[in-house]
Formats: C-alpha cells, sequence, structure tokens
C-alpha cells in the first residue's frame, strides 16, 4: 500500500472555475455583514483619530501652557469614554465576522455537499472519498480567513490610509508625504513575498489531500495489513509523510515571519523619519506639539491597516488555494437527461438498452453500444471480467450515470422521461459492501421505509432468513450497531442489506456481488434469501460465484464494455461444465 500520487486525487479545473473569481462571487452572499465589519472598523478607526487628538491636546495643556493637571480631567473622560466605544466596536467587529464566517461555511459546504450529490459517482470518477471529504471539511474551513480577514482588510487598507492622510496633511504636510511616499512599498514585498509562498500554499494543500487518502487507505486495509505483517512498515511509512509535511508547514511559516518582518520594517522606518521630522520641526519653533504629537501617534495608525493586509494575504493565498480544490465541483455541468415527470411502472418492470454508449474521463472503461434486455420478473446475472463494464450498466440502469448515445427504455418509456425521485423509488441497490451507520438494527432497515409496520419489518426479516440471528441480538431490533455494521459478520450484514431491499418494495433489484467474502455455509443462506426476495420482482446481480449463478434465469457476459452473448441458465452452466 503506497502514497498516491498528485495526479491520482488532482482535478484539472475546467477553465471558467477562476477561483478568484468564484470567491467574490461567494463574496456577494454576506456583502451586507462585509459592508457592517468595514463600516465598524472605520468608526474605529474615527475613534482613533478623535483620541490622538485629544492626547495631544491634554499634552500641548500640561507641558506647554503649564495647565494643572485637574483642568484636563474633562478630556481624560471623554478619552476613557472613547476607548470604551473603541472596545464595543472591537466586539461587535469580532462577533460580525464570526457571523459572516458561519454563514459563508454553511452556505459554501451546503452547496459543496448538494453538488457532489447532483453530479453522482461517475461525474467524480477518479475522485478518492478522502479528497472528497477533505474537499468538503477542512477545504470550507480554510476560506474563512479569506472572507473574515483578507476581504475586510482589503477595503480598509484603500479607505483609512487614505483618510489618515488627509487628516495629517494640514497639521503637517512633510510627514504626510513621508507616508505618501512609503505606504507602496509595503503592498509591493507583500506581493513579491506572497508570490513566492502561493506555490508553497498549493503543494502544501495537495500534499495533505494525498496524506488524508494515504491515511483512509490504511485504516481501511489495517486488518489485511496486520494479517501480513506489514503494519509497522506502514507505520514507518507515516511517520515519514507526516515528518515531510511538518518540514513543509514550517517552510510555509519561515516565508510568512519573512513576510511580518519586511512589513513591520517598512512601517517602522516610515514611522522614524516621520519623528525625526516632527523632532527638528519642533526645535526650530515652526510645530506646535499638539501637532507634532499628533502626527507621530497617527503614523503607526496610517501604516497598519497596510500591514495588517499583509498579514491577511497569507489568508488569501490559503483561501485561494483551497478555493482551487472547491471551485471546479461548481463549474462542472450537471449531467443531461434523466429529468422527466412520467411516473415509473407500479409493477416489476422490462428493461431494454438500445445502443447505450457511455464512458469515462478520457475515454477509459464504461460501455458501448450495449443491447440488453432484461424481462420482466426474471432474475439476469452480469458476468465478466473486472472492468468489462458490469458495474457501468448498474449505474446508468439506476440514473447514476446518463448515457452519452443510445437509449434505456423502461416498459416502453424512454428512462430519461421518468421523474428521477419516483424511478428510484422503485429502485433497491444492494452494493458488494453495504453500509451501515451507528444505530440499531431497526434504524439501518427503514431509511427506505421509515412507515413500515412490525409485521412488514418481520416479513422482509424472514425473506432474507434474518430473523433467526436478529432474535438472538442482545436487544432484538433495538440492538445497537456500530460504524459500518460493526457487531454483526459479513454474511449477516448481507442479509439485513436483502432485508433492507425487500422492505423498501422496490420493484428493480440490483445487487453487486452479493455473496462476495463469504464462506460456503454462509453464501448458501444468502443465495436462499435472495431466491426470495426477488421473487415478483426484475433483478440484475453482478456475480462471478457459481453458487449465485445457480438461482438465477439468464447469465449475459460482458466482454470490453459490450454485452457479448446471453444465455439461459441451463446454457450457461453446461458451458461452465465444458470448459471445466
Amino acid at each position: 500500500m503506497t502514497l498516491k500520487s498528485e495526479e491520482n486525487i488532482k482535478r484539472e479545473s475546467p477553465q471558467d472555475s477562476n477561483p478568484e473569481k468564484w470567491l467574490f462571487a461567494e463574496a456577494k452572499n454576506i456583502r451586507w455583514l462585509l459592508l457592517l465589519i468595514v463600516s465598524t472598523a472605520v468608526g474605529i478607526g474615527l475613534l482613533v483619530v478623535s483620541q490622538a487628538r485629544l492626547l495631544s491636546e491634554a499634552c500641548q495643556r500640561i507641558v506647554m501652557q503649564g495647565e494643572e493637571v485637574s483642568s484636563i480631567i474633562p478630556l481624560a473622560v471623554f478619552l476613557l469614554l472613547l476607548a470604551l466605544a473603541r472596545s464595543i466596536c472591537s466586539y461587535i467587529l469580532e462577533i460580525k465576522s464570526a457571523s459572516a464566517a458561519a454563514k459563508i461555511k454553511l452556505s459554501v459546504r451546503s452547496k459543496l455537499y448538494r453538488k457532489i450529490l447532483s453530479l453522482g459517482p461517475s461525474a467524480l470518477a477518479g475522485d478518492e472519498t478522502a479528497s472528497l471529504i477533505e474537499t468538503v471539511t477542512k477545504g470550507v474551513d480554510e476560506l474563512e480567513p479569506y472572507f473574515t480577514r483578507f476581504l475586510p482588510q482589503l477595503f480598509l487598507a484603500a479607505i483609512l490610509p487614505f483618510m489618515f492622510l488627509i487628516i495629517i496633511l494640514p497639521s503637517e504636510w512633510r510627514s504626510g508625504l513621508v507616508l505618501l511616499f512609503s505606504a507602496p512599498f509595503i503592498p509591493l514585498f507583500m506581493i513579491l513575498i506572497g508570490r513566492g509562498s502561493e506555490k508553497l500554499h498549493r503543494e502544501q494543500w495537495s500534499r495533505l489531500s494525498r496524506m488524508a487518502v494515504h491515511l483512509l487507505d490504511l485504516v481501511q486495509g489495517l486488518p489485511d495489513l496486520i494479517i501480513f505483517g506489514a503494519a509497522k512498515k506502514e507505520a514507518v511509512t507515516v511517520a515519514r509523510v507526516s515528518e515531510e509535511y511538518r518540514s513543509a508547514t514550517m517552510s510555509v511559516l519561515r516565508i510568512a515571519f519573512l513576510s511580518a518582518f519586511a512589513l513591520e520594517f517598512f512601517a517602522t522606518v516610515g514611522t522614524a523619519v516621520v519623528a525625526v521630522i516632527i523632532g527638528f520641526r519642533l526645535l526650530w519653533g515652526v510645530l506646535t506639539l499638539q501637532e507634532g504629537l499628533f502626527v507621530l501617534l497617527m503614523a503607526p495608525e496610517f501604516y497598519l491597516p497596510l500591514r495588517n493586509l499583509g498579514l491577511s494575504y497569507h489568508a488569501r493565498m490559503q483561501g485561494v488555494a483551497a478555493a482551487e480544490r472547491i471551485a471546479p465541483y461548481f463549474a462542472m455541468q450537471l449531467p443531461e437527461g434523466f429529468s422527466g415527470d412520467v411516473a415509473p411502472p407500479e409493477d416489476a418492470p422490462s428493461v431494454r438498452f438500445e445502443g447505450v454508449t457511455f464512458r469515462y474521463g478520457s475515454n477509459r472503461g464504461g460501455v458501448l453500444d450495449v443491447d440488453f434486455e432484461l424481462p420482466a420478473g426474471t432474475v439476469t446475472a452480469l458476468v465478466g471480467e473486472s472492468g468489462a463494464g458490469k458495474t457501468t450498466l448498474a449505474r446508468l440502469l439506476t440514473g447514476l450515470a446518463r448515457p452519452e448515445a443510445g437509449r434505456i427504455f423502461v416498459n416502453d418509456l424512454d428512462l430519461s422521461t421518468i421523474a428521477p425521485d419516483a424511478w428510484r423509488s422503485k429502485l433497491a441497490w444492494v452494493s458488494q459492501t453495504p453500509y451501515f451507520s451507528s444505530g440499531s438494527v431497526r434504524e439501518n432497515l427503514i431509511p427506505g421505509r421509515p412507515d413500515a409496520t412490525q409485521i412488514e419489518i418481520n416479513a422482509a426479516l424472514s425473506a432474507a432468513a434474518a430473523d433467526g440471528f436478529v432474535a438472538n441480538l442482545p436487544n432484538g431490533l433495538d440492538t445497537l450497531l456500530g460504524d459500518r455494521g460493526a457487531g454483526l459478520s459479513g454474511g449477516e450484514l448481507k442479509r439485513l442489506a436483502l432485508a433492507r431491499a425487500y422492505l423498501c418494495k422496490a420493484t428493480l433489484m440490483v445487487l453487486d456481488e452479493p455473496t462476495a467474502g463469504l464462506d460456503a455455509e454462509s453464501e448458501m443462506i444468502v443465495c436462499e434469501a435472495l431466491k426470495r426476495v426477488s421473487a415478483g420482482r426484475t433483478v440484475l446481480v453482478i456475480s462471478h460465484r457459481e453458487q449465485t449463478l445457480s438461482y438465477i434465469d439468464r447469465v449475459a457476459e460482458m466482454v470490453d464494455g459490450r454485452v457479448a452473448r446471453v444465455f439461459s441458465a441451463a446454457e450457461f452452466r453446461m458451458t461452465v461444465e465444458a470448459s471445466a
């Protein structure tokens, strides 16, 4: 088990999925919150100006005019009120920033989740599960600093320095010119250093995605690794990859600290030059202490929005790196041809494929010009080597993929004209590894029929030969299962999956390797249950197991994406015996 390469998990971005453009489009959803955040920050800037004015006036009156301290008590009280107002505005700023972050994450994550569901597995072929989870969880979280730090600071850096400069110039225009000409160096070096670290941010995100995929593979394959004594070797690999990730993270942080140093350097030098000019002007007696102190107090505040923008520029790169993984999903076109409104047949349907073609990306895999029929009420098995197109055909039948060419008919109705939700309500899919969530046995049986009665549940369990072991569980149907059905054997889970399919009253069932991984006894029990559950339904079974094929009516052999031959059950058994 090796670490997957970046090419295996990287999705090429469509031309119209510009990450920054998409981020600005999403920002429109919280524009009023952003406007409130920026307005509050501007208000804080005005309070800073007022505080600097009052403080410089107080120093002028005490130091230069020799007034008593008691004479500036009203100024001191006003300063305290301004400080209190500034604290309140800062509190509002934090609250609104947190609200904006929560709203944007909820919005993006919800839309992304729905889009992934709408795209379906065929459109997402090649995307690793761990990479998708990483994108929906941490990827969306990485967007937060962009909206709550970078965008507000971008507007503040354009507003506050200009506002402060207008206020400073009448008091001391020479210092104002120093501020004016030194200010561009901060965003200039911010961009130069930021571009150098942008590539590192992107590589770090890709590295994290690869780690997520690798770790999920390890967790899922841990029993096999233990059996073959390879767990310690993989533990060493995980430690090595973790160390590489830590070193790469420190490289990004080094550039971040370098950027912060450059920003602080120019702000400090600019403030120092302003202080020298003010000092000489005070010595020459052409500037009052009040005006000089006011300008000196405002100089750091002038640079502060630019410095904050420089520091938040890393939040921009972090958000863009995440958006490069998220935006392409929104730019992908939804599959067409399965959005009708016709009701599906109520009874077991007949299904006919006519010239159906579907290919995955780069023309790999899929099916080609398939002509194939599932007679109503029959059990048909699909056989063939791995990659022959069996699962693709099943996905086309269930609507998880749309044909690129050809049509699928259900009782002479074009599948593209049938309402998708109504069609899926008539389907039951039992995968090779049925999914069971943490919860009771009952909760795992009724997701397709939440209104099922106890009599119906018992009938489903009996048909699937699951009533015996369920009755022996500590709490029967209320026995709690662990994640992925932990607590039951593979054969028991397969029978529960069949009971679940039976309970939903589907007229068309698709079973993908229903007896894979079972011993001979469990396989026989499941096959007997399969025979009962299939009664009165049209069933498509993907299987290689001879025991399973002994209970079917017809066998279709797939070769290189085509249905090569169709046998009756007797003909297929004769062919197998002859080849043996």
